[in-house]
């Protein structure tokens, strides 16, 4: 890292505003709970990673689309603020903007509502997928499978690294794109998903036989893995006093690909999105708490994270 190189970074997918709760502990029974503080700040998981991106220095791109309600526009103002471009992101007429309600306990774990407006339109025939050439690594999380799609394709046409945020979800989004993505990150139940196995090493070779391109998983605690060459290799996670979990996965995927825009190794990346995405679970605030690069570079200066 510290190459000089500015990384340019496009993301696409998901837009939301997040609600943020701080509780004592996770309610047991239907009650009446009362936050001990509460947030109200945009999230997404391509949104979270295009703001990261952008606290990293780096220039951070997003390619979206949301209600054309108060809440949307409330979005791309907050995104400009964060120094993301948000030009090619889409007010829908008559849709509604995604919200969730999210209550983050004293152990930092989170407890996640969401709401997605099923009739928000799926069609990405609109993109100008000519752009892509002006990035050096685009992100896709699985949110917006139709874009997804097309941006992946476009973009190995026009030779740019892709990394696919593979997320756990309700439909067949992570099969059908997985394929398409020069570097695949699953999360730990995404990819428990896909290949019916808890062991995250055998995970790994069964995706490989899917994927076209480098395979990996972020696996919370234990850290992050990837499959190169043949062999697994991992790196531990931050060792910090956890506050907040909350868009630490966004985060990670965000620095992961700027690592990549930068020209940075598979290893070094690892390590720079490790430690980016430690440091925001020290803070509470869903993506109000990414570090700044300032953070990280000095994280790393005196940190000897273990890498297997």
């Amino acid at each position: 890292m510290g190459s000089g190189v500015v990384g340019r970074v496009l993301c696409v997918g998901v837009a939301v505003l997040d609600n943020i709760f701080a509780l004592g502990e996770m309610p047991h029974e239907p009650t009446k709970v009362f936050a001990r503080n509460f947030r109200q700040i945009g999230g997404g998981p391509a949104a979270n990673a295009a703001v990261t991106i952008a606290k990293l220095n780096g220039v951070a791109t997003l390619w979206a689309r949301v209600g054309d309600d108060p809440i949307g526009s409330l979005l791309i103002d907050e995104l400009k603020t964060c120094s993301v471009t948000v030009d090619i992101v889409r007010q829908i007429p008559g849709r509604a903007t995604g919200v969730s309600a999210v209550l983050v306990d004293d152990k930092g774990d989170r407890f996640i509502v969401a709401f997605a407006d099923r009739g928000l339109d799926s069609d990405a025939s609109w993109l100008p997928l000519h752009r892509l050439t002006q990035f050096d690594v685009v992100l896709c999380d699985v949110r917006w499978p139709a874009a997804a799609k097309r941006v992946l394709q476009a973009a190995a046409t026009y030779g740019v690294q892709t990394v696919l945020d593979a997320d756990l979800t309700d439909d067949d989004a992570v099969e059908n794109l997985v394929g398409l993505a020069s570097h695949v990150i699953f999360s730990k139940l995404a990819l428990a998903r896909l290949t019916g196995t808890d062991d995250f090493a055998a995970g790994l070779r069964l995706a490989s036989r899917q994927c076209n391109g480098i395979v990996s998983v972020t696996l919370g605690a234990r850290g992050y893995a990837w499959l190169e060459h043949g062999r697994i290799y991992q790196a531990a996670a931050v060792q910090v006093d956890v506050v907040d979990t909350l868009a630490a996965g966004d985060v990670f995927h965000g620095a992961f690909a700027l690592a990549l825009a930068e020209g940075s190794s598979l290893r070094q990346a690892a390590r720079f999105a490790t430690v980016t995405a430690g440091l925001k679970c020290t803070r509470w605030g869903g993506r109000a708490a990414i570090p700044t690069r300032d953070e990280v570079d000095e994280f790393l200066s005196t940190d000897n994270l273990a890498l297997r």
